[in-house]
């Protein structure tokens, strides 16, 4: 070991205070200080990985996760309100669940209306799935969607629905934002009913 006078003070690697090293390869200014900077470390490479996962997370996966939780939120917010399209409270137990989130205008043809409150509510799996108790009637599943979101929302709403909309070319910082947003809308509503 090299005697104390030879070396010169140094700056702690992690703290940035001054102090005078042991030993000549020292880089921190003590035990303490060298965990935390293994433990700074650590917590900056994790972060540096999350982002570079973040970055090639498919797309699909994005759009999925974002509608998952939009979907959640409506199902709850719906919960003590019947089936939107026939007004059925208690439709038989199927694989999935009871309940899906309908869409009155769909995601395919109206891509912009994927995240509106007003045109997504609780419907039945029967009647999301395009017959239900509909299919050997005159009366179809939307004209009866219709009709109930006249009642639930108006007129002028529906009219907004119904009317022209801008394309919306979703990034995928709009879409973590849309799952962040609704999670959230989510915690919020569970304490309410609690």
């Amino acid at each position: 070991m090299l005697p104390s006078t030879t070396l010169k003070p140094k700056t702690c690697a992690h703290c940035k205070t001054q102090f005078m090293p042991a030993r000549p390869m020292q880089k921190v200014c003590s035990p303490t200080c060298a965990r935390r900077k293994v433990e700074a470390d650590k917590k900056a490479e994790k972060a540096k990985t999350k982002a570079r996962r973040e970055a090639i997370e498919p797309f699909r996966k994005l759009v999925s996760d974002a509608q998952a939780a939009f979907n959640e939120f409506i199902r709850l917010r719906d919960a003590d309100k019947p089936c939107v399209s026939c007004g059925v409270t208690d439709p038989p137990m199927t694989a999935g669940g009871q309940w899906d989130a309908g869409h009155f205008l769909s995601r395919g043809s109206h891509p912009e209306l994927r995240f509106d409150e007003d045109n997504c509510h609780k419907q039945c799996k029967a009647c999301n799935g395009g017959g239900g108790r509909f299919k050997h009637h005159e009366r179809t599943v939307s004209a009866a969607f219709r009709e109930e979101l006249m009642r639930r929302i108006g007129t002028e709403r529906l009219e907004r629905l119904e009317g022209p909309h801008e394309i919306v070319k979703w990034t995928r910082d709009a879409l973590r934002q849309i799952k962040v947003i609704y999670r959230a809308k989510l915690r919020e509503l569970k304490k309410e009913r609690a």
